[in-house]
């Protein structure tokens, strides 16, 4: 579990958003396991990316998403959710909010199918043990492990950011390498995906 502390790379608004956030739910008596994922989290974690972040995307499993969201709603305001969403490629529960410089989404029980793929993030039982942590207003957040973001993109082909997180990976694909492996055993990948996620990990298919 690898710690950082910089903030450098992400916009002052997104900076004070997220320090206002550590503060919210880092303060809680009863801490719920949730992570920062999306491109915050990978700028957080020294992958390059084509365009700065625009909002700041929160995951989350289970009772946690109903904590998360009354501690939100207590300093953000509420648009919408948390509620029950699903696309043909998507299933979550989905909850917005709008801090005063920038927008905050809350994605709960978050579930993939693409590719003649199956994907379910499970934060509390995988996930979160696995997460970097980053220092931020004197609170600790725990960032979306690499691994998730290589799967997660791969299966949206965006390559723009798979590509860059493959090159992340393959500085120490054995560090990473047993989280992937997990994450692809306890998913239904198609063969061929699944060879592709090795691949660019730097791993053996």
């Amino acid at each position: 579990m690898a710690k950082h502390s910089q903030t450098l790379q992400l916009q002052p608004e997104l900076q004070r958003t997220l320090h206002q956030l550590a503060a919210v739910i880092g303060s809680s008596a009863t801490p719920l396991p949730w992570l920062l994922g999306g491109s915050c989290g990978l700028l957080l974690q020294g992958v390059q990316l084509e365009r700065s972040p625009r909002d700041i995307d929160l995951y989350a499993d289970g009772p946690a998403i109903s904590g998360l969201d009354e501690q939100l709603r207590h300093s953000f305001a509420l648009l919408d959710g948390p509620e029950l969403n699903e696309t043909r490629m998507y299933r979550s529960t989905l909850s917005h909010y709008q801090g005063e410089d920038c927008a905050i989404e809350l994605v709960g029980d978050f579930e993939v199918r693409a590719r003649e793929s199956y994907y379910r993030v499970h934060v509390d039982r995988t996930l979160y043990t696995a997460a970097a942590i980053v220092e931020l207003n004197g609170h600790t957040v725990r960032l979306m492990p690499l691994e998730h973001e290589l799967i997660f993109n791969l299966l949206r082909d965006r390559a723009d950011r798979y590509e860059a997180i493959a090159e992340q990976l393959r500085q120490q694909p054995e560090r990473h390498e047993p989280l992937l492996r997990q994450l692809i055993d306890h998913n239904g990948f198609h063969p061929q995906l699944m060879q592709r996620i090795l691949r660019l990990a730097g791993l053996q298919a």
